[in-house]
């Protein structure tokens, strides 16, 4: 008879499935964060917001923000179990850089900007092509992290 396993590991495919799951939950939640948004800016006579680059750039912003907040909570996940496994020093700087990161993260939300009446079209905000850049490395960096 063969010993049994005290913990059963997910295998390598189903923790790939990981980023995707996190992008799609960021995404969600970005969505239904940026919709919150129609009570902050003019509308027309129909009751919609008045359409207008500031507003739909805003709302773009909200998405990509929440889903570079999600994949960088999910790294730090990652590499806090891993520090907890191995106490490497190593591990705890990439935490410390990634809770830098992730205070960066939620300092320029969107939305944190608004609740402080900050300035929204201002040049506060990156272009969602850098948004994108950001989306794109936080998921190869957890897909490869994930290995």
């Amino acid at each position: 008879m063969g010993e049994t396993p005290d913990k059963i590991e997910p295998s390598r495919s189903s923790l790939k499935l990981i980023v995707p799951i996190i992008i799609l939950v960021g995404a969600l939640v970005g969505l239904v964060s940026a919709l919150n948004l129609q009570g902050e800016f003019p509308r027309n006579p129909f009751g919609f917001p008045a359409p207008g680059e500031p507003y739909q750039y805003l709302q773009t912003h909200v998405i990509l923000s929440t889903i570079s907040l999600a994949l960088l909570a999910a790294l730090v996940v990652v590499y806090s179990r891993s520090y907890m496994v191995t106490r490497a020093n190593f591990m705890l700087g990439l935490l410390v850089v990634l809770f830098a990161l992730l205070l960066q993260g939620l300092l320029q939300y969107p939305l944190l900007h608004l609740a402080m009446n900050f300035n929204v079209g201002g040049s506060d905000f990156s272009s969602p092509v850098a948004d994108l850049f950001t989306i794109i490395a936080y998921s190869v960096f957890l897909y490869l992290s994930l290995e």
